[in-house]
C-alpha cells in the first residue's frame, strides 16, 4: 500500500490501531473448545488436542540408535534431556509416505516424541464442530473447513509406546 494514496492521518491511525492490539489481553477461547494442530500423517489428514503436547518442533535432527521396535527412528535431545522419537505413521499401522520432518514432544509420564510429515495448522475447534467419544470423555474427531478429521488420543498412544518399550526390555534381559 502507498502510504500516499492515505487519507490525511490514515497512516498515523493504522499505527495506533496495530499499538493498540498489543495493549489488549488476549481473548479467551469460548467455553467447550478445543485447541488442535491439524496434521498430515501420508495423505491421511488428523488433528492433536494441544493440551497432550509440550511443544512442536520442525528440522530436529534424529540419531539413530539399534532397536527391535520399528517404530522408534531414534532419538533426539530436548533441552539436555535426551528423548525417543516414534514414527507416528508406523504406530498407527499406516503405510509411509516419506521422511518425517516434524513433531510433538508429548505430555507423558517419561518423555517421548512422536514424528509426522505435516504440520498444517492451528485451529480452536467450538463445541459444536467436535464429536463426542463414545464414552464422552474426548472429542474423537472434528470438523474442518476440508471435512471431518480424526482427533489422535495422544495419551493412548504414549501409554502403547511405554508398554511396548517394556515389553521389549524385559525381552532384552530375557532373550
Amino acid at each position: 500500500m502507498n502510504p500516499d494514496s492515505l487519507p490525511a492521518g490514515g497512516a498515523r491511525e493504522l499505527r495506533e490501531q496495530f499499538d493498540r492490539s498489543f495493549a489488549l489481553a488476549p481473548s479467551l477461547p469460548a467455553a467447550g473448545s478445543v485447541n488442535l494442530l491439524t496434521i498430515r500423517i501420508g495423505a491421511e489428514p488428523y488433528a492433536i488436542r494441544l493440551a497432550d503436547i509440550r511443544g512442536l518442533h520442525a528440522d530436529r535432527r534424529i540419531l539413530e540408535v539399534p532397536s527391535p521396535m520399528p517404530e522408534l527412528l531414534g532419538v533426539t535431545n530436548f533441552r539436555g534431556q535426551i528423548v525417543p522419537v516414534y514414527q507416528l505413521t508406523t504406530l498407527l499401522g499406516k503405510a509411509g509416505a516419506g521422511a518425517p520432518r516434524w513433531m510433538v514432544l508429548v505430555q507423558a509420564s517419561a518423555p517421548l516424541a512422536l514424528a509426522f510429515e505435516a504440520f498444517e495448522s492451528h485451529i480452536c475447534a467450538s463445541a459444536e464442530q467436535l464429536i463426542a467419544a463414545a464414552d464422552g470423555q474426548q472429542c474423537e474427531a472434528v470438523h474442518t473447513a476440508g471435512g471431518v478429521v480424526p482427533v489422535l488420543a495422544i495419551a493412548a498412544l504414549a501409554a502403547e509406546v511405554e508398554a511396548r518399550t517394556a515389553r521389549a526390555q524385559q525381552g532384552d534381559r530375557h532373550g
